[in-house]
């Protein structure tokens, strides 16, 4: 599923009214962990984003201050996480990959116990491999 791109303050309500699960990445355009880490967070939209069940998204603080103030950003980039609407009580902070793996394959999880279609890439290792890659090379394991 694509990042959704916020680009105001209604249309992040919306989201967060109208979606059970959503992970909202903060960030700005002049951020270099941000632009390092943004990737990952496509990554992982693709692989655990549900259509209307877990959404993925993100806005720029400088074009959305009055939602940077509202979510209270102080340092970049930050992943917030919403549960049917409300702003949850952790988030992440910084360019931290496994945490910020840990914590959306949580969120996944959560979905799939409300009876979503994700799972955590934990239950599914195949969804994070390169599809380019010879099989040959794959270990047995997986």
């Amino acid at each position: 599923m694509p990042v959704v791109q916020i680009t105001s303050k209604a249309q992040f309500d919306t989201l967060i009214q109208s979606t059970p699960y959503v992970a909202v990445q903060a960030s700005a355009s002049w951020c270099g962990p941000c632009k390092a880490i943004s990737p990952m967070f496509v990554k992982h939209s693709d692989a655990l984003g549900v259509e209307n069940q877990y959404a993925f998204a993100k806005f720029d603080t400088d074009d959305v201050p009055d939602l940077a103030f509202e979510l209270g950003v102080r340092s970049l980039p930050t992943f917030y996480f919403f549960e049917q609407g409300t702003k949850a009580d952790y988030s992440v902070t910084g360019a931290n990959p496994p945490a910020l793996k840990k914590t959306v394959e949580e969120v996944a999880d959560k979905v799939k116990a409300a009876g979503g279609g994700a799972t955590s890439t934990a239950q599914r290792p195949w969804c994070m491999l390169d599809a380019r890659q010879p099989p040959a090379l794959l270990s047995p394991g997986i």
